[in-house]
């Protein structure tokens, strides 16, 4: 969510818009290779999972129509069937204010500001962070936030960690505090904060050039909504993954989507199994087979 303009944006008028904090609804959604993995496993076991010889054997295993109908329901959500096209217009507009050349050199700034900072202050925590807390202390600064690959996702990546970052000084507790001044101590000062907000401003300013009609509520609940059902499709497949694969043959896997197969790099044409669960971390593996040939 967004957050009041801080004092310095009146500084810096061209720089409001990033001052605000970018919204999650105000880019848009990229999905990670682990997601668009992860609806194409799920699409495969329901579409297949309905030939008869596999589901007499699911429904012993508790696989009902109930269980059939919020897969299908999560599936739609999560990939954003169900989200107007409006939306995906407006998303679409982001950044249109800069183009080409420039943009691409604004996204390469953005994503050595992310290369740099990310890994500085999960080590800085793990330093100044007494051990019986440093565990927990990361976890929750880092949660759902984690380097992206050059694009948009980098830069919402980047305005979360920014918002962060400013929420160290603010936090009564001291070793938060003590993670903020180290980090402003090596470079990370409120200066260059700014300089990065103004920088996430110039890429979001396609955003505010043609206004939208679309309330930004009915925005950010849609894009909320998508990414929940990605958590709960993840739960839903990782749940029937793990119990239907102790029931069918690595064939009936693989045609379920419950096995993904790739061609092994050290000996081509090799089949290798690949674990089953999904996780927020799990990535396609390279030279990965199409899921749904």
């Amino acid at each position: 969510m967004a957050k009041a303009k801080s004092a310095s944006a009146s500084k810096h008028p061209g720089a409001q818009a990033a001052s605000a904090g970018l919204s999650e609804a105000s880019l848009p959604l990229v999905l990670t290779a682990a997601e668009q993995h992860l609806l194409g496993r799920a699409l495969k076991l329901l579409v297949n999972v309905q030939a008869a010889p596999f589901i007499a054997r699911a429904r012993r295993e508790g696989y009902t129509p109930a269980e059939h109908r919020e897969g299908w329901r999560l599936l739609k959500l999560a990939s954003g069937e169900q989200r107007p096209l409006e939306h995906l217009f407006v998303e679409a507009s982001v950044g249109g204010a800069v183009e080409g050349a420039e943009r691409l050199r604004l996204l390469q700034e953005v994503d050595a500001l992310e290369s740099t900072w990310f890994p500085r202050t999960r080590a800085i925590i793990r330093r100044v962070v007494p051990r019986e807390r440093r565990d927990g202390f990361e976890a929750a600064f880092f949660k759902n936030l984690e380097q992206q690959p050059l694009g948009p996702a980098a830069i919402m990546a980047v305005a979360t960690f920014l918002r962060r970052v400013e929420g160290l000084a603010r936090n009564s507790d001291e070793h938060a505090r003590k993670v903020q001044t180290t980090l402003a101590a090596r470079g990370l000062t409120e200066a260059r904060m700014q300089q990065a907000r103004e920088l996430l401003g110039k890429l979001e300013a396609g955003a505010h050039a043609q206004p939208s009609r679309i309330p930004a509520a009915e925005l950010e609940r849609a894009w909320k909504e998508q990414r929940e059902a990605l958590d709960g499709l993840r739960g839903w497949f990782n749940d029937w993954a793990t119990t239907l694969r102790q029931v069918f043959p690595l064939k009936a896997q693989i045609q379920l989507g419950l096995t993904a197969v790739r061609r092994a790099a050290a000996a081509p044409g090799e089949v290798v199994e690949e674990d089953a669960l999904l996780d927020e971390d799990d990535v396609e593996l390279a030279g990965a087979d199409p899921l749904l040939g």
